[in-house]
């Protein structure tokens, strides 16, 4: 997989986390401290997400990790 087809990938799959909990890019980026543009932008895929901010979103978004990066391991 290239890189922008995973940051794409990756990107959808944390918008549709969040869309199915019916929270806000908004919502999101007040959770996990990030600004509304970067939560688009990774969104979007056309900004890599660093692992800390990951993290953070991954927090906000109550996401268990591992399960959901097993399916870029295994596509």
């Amino acid at each position: 997989m290239q890189k922008d087809d995973f940051l794409k990938e990756l990107g959808f799959a944390i918008k549709m986390k969040r869309m199915r909990q019916k929270i806000s890019q908004e919502k999101l980026a007040e959770l996990a401290d990030c600004s509304l543009s970067y939560i688009g932008f990774v969104e979007r895929g056309e900004k890599s997400i660093s692992l800390y901010n990951f993290l953070k979103v991954a927090k906000a978004l109550n996401l268990d990790i591992g399960d959901f990066l097993k399916c870029f391991l295994n596509p």
